[in-house]
């Protein structure tokens, strides 16, 4: 669906992954900021894919997103490597996101000293 949501608009839109949980809106903010002067913005995830895609007009490629090896390691290469170089790819910070429990487990114990001091907050 997310694809046909990008052609529909004339620009500039950014789509983002439900499952980033250190998003922060200033990440937002400079996808937007970096289409000013690009054709395309992509937020890489720490797994090889990614958590945003973002174009300032309707897609410079006619397929952008075809053929991807999604749920992989190369979702982004993929993805990147059907735009023509003319047209300036920009990335965003690599952020982390949850695509399964193992993923989630992981988050969840490299968060855990983090987690553990505001849960102690919340309980004075």
């Amino acid at each position: 669906e997310f694809v046909s949501e990008l052609a529909a608009s004339n620009g500039p839109v950014v789509l983002v992954g439900a499952d980033i949980p250190d998003i922060q809106p200033r990440h937002i903010e400079a996808a937007f900021q970096k289409l000013g002067s690009h054709d395309a913005v992509f937020g890489p995830a720490a797994d090889g894919g990614y958590w945003l895609v973002g174009f300032r007009r309707r897609p410079v490629t006619p397929s952008p997103f075809a053929p991807v090896r999604w749920s992989s390691e190369h979702a982004l290469a993929d993805t990147v490597a059907n735009f023509d170089r003319r047209h300036g790819v920009a990335y965003c910070n690599v952020l982390r996101d949850i695509d399964d429990g193992a993923a989630l487990a992981d988050y969840v114990s490299s968060r855990r000293g983090i987690i553990s001091t505001k849960l102690q907050g919340m309980n004075r």
